[in-house]
This record gives structure tokens, sequence and C-alpha cells, in this order.
């Protein structure tokens, strides 16, 4: 049967993820998520001064 005491300790085989993972997470979501951000935020900029130009 499973030892409860011992929960702690992942079994032989099992990587436990780190903060080097996390980091690597959350820049994959960066690069992943900011061009189309970014795209949005420039076509929003564009309209906005063609608005402030045209009128």
């Amino acid at each position: 049967m499973h030892d409860p005491k011992n929960q702690d300790v992942p079994p032989q085989g099992e990587i436990k993820p780190d903060w080097k993972d996390f980091v690597a997470l959350v820049i994959a979501a960066y690069s992943i998520l900011l061009p189309p951000l970014l795209l949005i935020f420039g076509a929003a900029a564009l309209v906005l001064l063609l608005l402030y130009v045209v009128f």
C-alpha cells in the first residue's frame, strides 16, 4: 500500500517541475501572446490617429 508519510517524495522516474520550468512557461506564453496584442494595439492606434487627422 501507499505510505502517506512519504507524500512529498516523488516516485522514481517522475520529474518534479521547478522555478525554471515556470519561467520557461511564462516566456513561451509571452512569445505567443505578445505579437497579436501588439498588432491589435497598433491597429487601434492607427485608427485613432486617422480619426484625429480626418476630424
